[in-house]
């Protein structure tokens, strides 16, 4: 019998001038040279850090480049990185939504997953603004176990997340797979006889029920599966898309990233956990908005969004031409410091600027 693989995998889909969506936290188109460099080297530090804590497990980079920075190379090849090369086939149309038109890309991911792994192995996908800060053997043993670990970020039911309520979504789940069935039904049962009907009209399945408890939503940013859940996630992710497309064309709300599809297909698949949360949070460091709390600093997982001109940009510059530690304690106090968990000091704030100030000036010489 064979052991089980565990995937480690993050990805970035180089947007061209065309089909550009904007990047909030870089604040720039995704065709701009700044965002490229910013997220090529924000995987310096995250390659470094899941590496040292799994020495032995399988980790991918998805692209749709088929060069990358010579540091980067360097890096892949140091820490045994394996790049996969993947077209964006799940692309949305113009016009889908203002920002992260790149989102979709995980499907790809999960779809050419699918080919490569066994029902028992997993797949972690996480966004590259993180940094891994302890094993994560428990976390695969639960995914193992449970078939999947999300995050859950549900908020508010009324909170607008990226363009869409936690009821609008609930709203787009049951017209999708409940009112849709309800129709496909009463067209069968126009062809049906007086027995199959009333044999129809006896079974209350769940899949027929209106859902009033509200969807989920689940972050995109950590999304752990078992294999068999992946090419379930895969057979049921088409006749959603296609629903979503309908709504786009009608004008009407919809599923507009990535963590929106998947909070409703977990909810059709019957998925629900946030076993996540234990390892994972996102961590919000703007002075204007700080979500970081005391203990935060012992999660396995960082998820650090502010931070890719800041905190991440300095790792990477710390990690870029040795991209490995011995000393754990020492780099958590680096990366605490640098990154603000749990604490923005009055000297990160002073680094902050100084970094900040030296990337606009590089913008400015690059354009």
């Amino acid at each position: 019998m064979t052991t089980p693989t565990n995937y480690i995998a993050t990805w970035f889909y180089k947007e061209s001038k065309e089909d550009a969506s904007f990047y909030p936290q870089a604040g720039k188109r995704g065709d701009s040279a700044l965002v490229h460099s910013i997220y090529m080297q924000i995987q310096v530090p995250f390659f470094t850090t899941f590496r040292h804590y799994h020495p032995d497990d399988k980790l991918l980079f998805f692209s749709n480049l088929d060069q990358f920075p010579d540091y980067l190379e360097r890096l892949f090849k140091e820490l045994r990185i394996e790049t996969v090369t993947l077209p964006y086939l799940c692309i949305p149309p113009k016009g889908w939504y203002g920002a992260w038109r790149n989102q979709f890309y995980l499907y790809d991911i999960l779809r050419y997953m699918e080919k490569r792994m066994q029902a028992d192995d997993t797949l972690l996908i996480c966004d590259a603004d993180c940094l891994c800060m302890r094993p994560l053997e428990q976390l695969f043993s639960d995914t193992r176990k449970y078939g999947s670990a999300l995050y859950d970020a549900s908020d508010r039911p009324d909170l607008s997340v990226n363009g869409i309520t936690l009821k609008e979504m609930t709203d787009i789940y049951n017209d999708c797979y409940v009112e849709k069935e309800k129709r496909e039904k009463e067209k069968e049962a126009t062809k049906k006889t007086e027995a199959e009907k009333e044999e129809a009209e006896q079974q209350d399945t769940k899949n027929g029920v209106t859902r009033t408890e509200l969807v989920h939503y689940y972050g995109g940013e950590f999304i752990s599966l078992r294999g068999d859940v992946v090419a379930r996630i895969n057979e049921a992710y088409p006749a959603l898309w296609n629903y979503n497309l309908e709504r786009f064309a009608a004008n009407q709300p919809k599923l507009n990233e990535e963590a929106h599809f998947l909070s409703v297909v977990a909810t059709r698949l019957n998925i629900h956990n946030n076993i996540a949360n234990q390892y994972v949070k996102r961590l919000w460091t703007y002075p204007k908005y700080n979500t970081v709390e005391k203990g935060d600093e012992q999660l396995a997982v960082w998820h650090l969004p502010y931070e890719k001109k800041r905190g991440l940009y300095l790792l990477y510059k710390h990690f870029v031409n040795h991209p490995t530690f011995d000393d754990e304690e020492a780099f958590r106090k680096k990366a605490s410091a640098y990154t603000g968990v749990p604490t923005v000091t009055f000297g990160k704030r002073i680094r902050d600027f100084i970094t900040i100030l030296s990337l606009k000036i590089k913008d400015k010489c690059i354009y």
